[in-house]
């Protein structure tokens, strides 16, 4: 394995654009990029991203289908997949899905391991009436 110079290993940009120290754009560090973009993806919908359209979940638009049962194993097969393309540097352990009717939110939970710690990302989404 080989060393590395810095203590993180991997960076991404803080997309809530807070001021550093330094006013440049902040970074987030290793487990905070991964839950960053492991969101990110999840939250992506089919054609926003140029040239891959048909990354993401899509789970915006499922909000608005009609629930039926298997809905939600369609939903963690297709984030499962999405997750293992997508973000190589995690190791996928389990996602869970729920679906409230009565709210209209559904509710994902995603658990994964990176740099062996354990860790889980909770996305709750939900149709605005």
């Amino acid at each position: 394995m080989a060393e590395t110079t810095d203590r993180f290993r991997y960076s991404d940009l803080d997309f809530n654009f807070a001021k550093s120290a330094t006013n440049d754009v902040s970074r987030k560090f290793d487990s905070n990029a991964i839950r960053q973009s492991l969101r990110n993806i999840v939250l992506t919908n089919f054609y926003e991203r140029p040239f891959r359209p048909s990354l993401g979940a899509n789970l915006i638009s499922r909000l608005f289908d009609n629930f039926y049962p298997s809905m939600l194993g369609e939903i963690n097969i297709d984030i499962t997949r999405l997750i293992k393309a997508a973000e190589p540097r995690v190791t996928l352990i389990n996602v869970l899905t729920d679906f409230n009717e009565t709210s209209s939110e559904l509710t994902v939970e995603i658990e994964y391991s990176f740099l062996d710690e354990t860790d889980i990302v909770d996305i709750t989404i939900e149709r605005v009436k």
